[in-house]
């Protein structure tokens, strides 16, 4: 899955440079040293994606 936004891209490298390796890495912060988040180029995402749209289902079936 790669990164959805810039600004997971650079979270993802500020971890990394934090981290140095995947050996030093917490349990939960091992994702950021995959691979397959940094296959995109940065000018193709957008600046930052809001997650906390959240839609109820009466607002989906009026979309439609």
């Amino acid at each position: 899955m790669p990164a959805k936004s810039k600004q997971q891209l650079k979270y993802i490298y500020a971890m990394r440079n934090k981290y140095k390796t995947i050996d030093k890495a917490p349990k939960d912060m091992k994702w950021v040293f995959d691979d397959e988040w940094t296959h995109v180029k940065m000018s193709d995402l957008p600046d930052y994606v809001d997650r906390n749209y959240v839609m109820n289902f009466e607002e989906f079936i009026f979309m439609l």
